[in-house]
Parts: C-alpha cells; sequence; structure tokens
C-alpha cells in the first residue's frame, strides 16, 4: 500500500512538473534575449481556453493542441510588438498582458464553465494504473515526452548552435550585437512568440489533461511560479527542469498529507516556490558574488545608435 501511495505521488508529480516547467523554458527563453515577460500568466490561460474550445468543439484533440499553443505564440506577439518594436516598458506590459489574458480567457470561457472533454490526452501506453517507476515514465501523456525534448533540444540550441549564441549575446549586450551585425529586435520578437507558444502549451497541457474542465482563473498563479523557476534554475535548462520537480512534488503532496490527517494550509504551498527561490538568490549572493546567471540586459530596452 505505502508503495502504491508513493507511486501515486510520483506520477502526480511528474504531471504538475510537466505543467510548470514548459512554462517556465518558454519564460527562460525569453528573458535569455533580454526581454522581461510578465504576462506568462494570462498567457498559459488563453492558451488553456483555447485549447478546450477546441477541443470541446472539434473532438480532435492534436487541433486543440495546435490552436492553443498558436492563440498564446500570437497573444506574446503584443508583448513583442510593446516592448521590441514601440519600447515600451517590459514590466507594465507584462502585467496588462497578464490581466487582459486571464479577462479574456474567462470571457471566452464562459459557456464552458463545468463542461467536460469528451476525448482528452490519454498516457501514450495502455497502463492506467502505474505499479513501479518504469511504468510512471512511459505511461505519460505526449506533451510529457514533448517537455523532455523540448529540454534537451533548447540546452543543446542555447550552447551548440548559432541563433543560441546569438540569443545570449542579445541579452547580455544588445548594443555590442547590433553593432556586430546581429538582429537584435529580429531576434528578441522571435524569442518572445516561443516563449509564448510555450506557454500556450502548458495551458493546453492544464485543461486537456492535468484538469480536464474548464473554470475561471484554474491558473492559480501558475504563470507566476514558472517565472519563480527561472530565477531558481539560473537561466539553466535542466536546473529549471528540477526545480520543476520540485514545486510539482509540492503541488502533488498537499492532498496526499490531508488523506493523513495533517493539515497544511493551501497558502503555504503557493508561497512556498517564492520562498525557496528567495534563498537560492541569497545564496548565489553570497557564494557568487551576486552573479545569478541573468542575463544582463534583461527588462533594458535596446535603442540603436545613430550611426
Amino acid at each position: 500500500m505505502i508503495d502504491i501511495q508513493l507511486i501515486g505521488l510520483l506520477n502526480a508529480t511528474l504531471q504538475a512538473a510537466t505543467l510548470l516547467f514548459i512554462a517556465a523554458l518558454g519564460e527562460l527563453i525569453t528573458e535569455k534575449s533580454g526581454i522581461l515577460n510578465l504576462g506568462v500568466e494570462g498567457m498559459i490561460s488563453i492558451g488553456a481556453v483555447a485549447g478546450f474550445m477546441t477541443a470541446i468543439n472539434t473532438e480532435n484533440i492534436f487541433l486543440a493542441i495546435l490552436v492553443g499553443v498558436l492563440s498564446s505564440s500570437i497573444f506574446a506577439s503584443i508583448h513583442a510588438l510593446v516592448t521590441v518594436i514601440l519600447k515600451q516598458d517590459q514590466t507594465v506590459s507584462g502585467l496588462i498582458l497578464t490581466i487582459l489574458g486571464l479577462a479574456l480567457s474567462s470571457l471566452l470561457g464562459k459557456n464552458y464553465v463545468g463542461r467536460k472533454l469528451v476525448t482528452k490526452l490519454e498516457s501514450v501506453t495502455s497502463i492506467s494504473e502505474p505499479t513501479n517507476i518504469v511504468e510512471v515514465l512511459i505511461s505519460q501523456n505526449i506533451i510529457f515526452y514533448i517537455a523532455v525534448l523540448l529540454m534537451i533540444s533548447t540546452s543543446l540550441i542555447l550552447k551548440k548552435t548559432m541563433f543560441g549564441r546569438r540569443l545570449e549575446a542579445v541579452g547580455e549586450d544588445s548594443k555590442s550585437s547590433d553593432s556586430m551585425g546581429l538582429k537584435v529586435a529580429k531576434t528578441q520578437f522571435i524569442a518572445t512568440c516561443v516563449g509564448g507558444a510555450f506557454a500556450g502549451l502548458s495551458g493546453v497541457y492544464l485543461t486537456l489533461s492535468y484538469v480536464p474542465y474548464w473554470t475561471d482563473n484554474m491558473t492559480s498563479g501558475r504563470g507566476w511560479i514558472a517565472l519563480a523557476l527561472v530565477i531558481f534554475g539560473g537561466w539553466k535548462p535542466y536546473r529549471t527542469a528540477l526545480g520543476a520537480v520540485l514545486f510539482g512534488f509540492l503541488e502533488a503532496l498537499v492532498p496526499r498529507l490531508q488523506t493523513y490527517g495533517f493539515e497544511l494550509s493551501p497558502y503555504i504551498v503557493k508561497i512556498t516556490p517564492y520562498v525557496i527561490t528567495i534563498l537560492v538568490l541569497v545564496v548565489l549572493t553570497i557564494y557568487k558574488g551576486g552573479k545569478t546567471g541573468a542575463p544582463k540586459n534583461i527588462g533594458v530596452p535596446f535603442f540603436r545608435e545613430n550611426r
């Protein structure tokens, strides 16, 4: 019985971690270019409602995934337009998009509240109740494996490809990058839209698998946790993935503790990721002289000098 409980906890941890990690990885890519996107929460919500509506109306899961991803990417392009092209404040733009995204998703989803999916994302295998670690790992749905591939490919792209080097160069010093002939605005615009697409994929996972129905504000602050994850992971994909597993474990643990009579406030669980992130920043400040791994130009608009 204890083993089954632990296997259930592991399964729930991976599911919660997948949702958080995909959104965090998208934000990592955006921030690597020097753009801060505080609109992740709203973008997850847009992807969630767009994917859910498409799944309800078409019963086509793969079309729902595509629509959710594209919807959030288009929504993220608003942030790219405002901050990259118009050079406006990135913090203000991101906060407005979070508010707008949550409000718009509530409006679009009001006729879908309480409706359940006829077809949802299922395990890639026929294993419905895993009994060991191997079965847990091979019984996830396709988005889990996409997340693993995205983690590996993003790490390789950042380290081994010209685009990855260009992305990091722009985020570290946009003026020097521009003087070297790199297209700063184009790189930042693409990175922001890619980050939005990742947030959309996270949202699709939320409503097509993790919680397969629609209700208002169902993102429950996960976009903000994704932002904290990027900091926790030091802007590195693998460390961000480990952080997602840790935060996912906390989310999965609470309801199971309650079944054993341990009463733990959900508010404590919600603030724990932020407390852990702050502690990590303190440790990095002490032992690495304040070098957290953040791109130097993050949040700073790029103005091209006249030549």
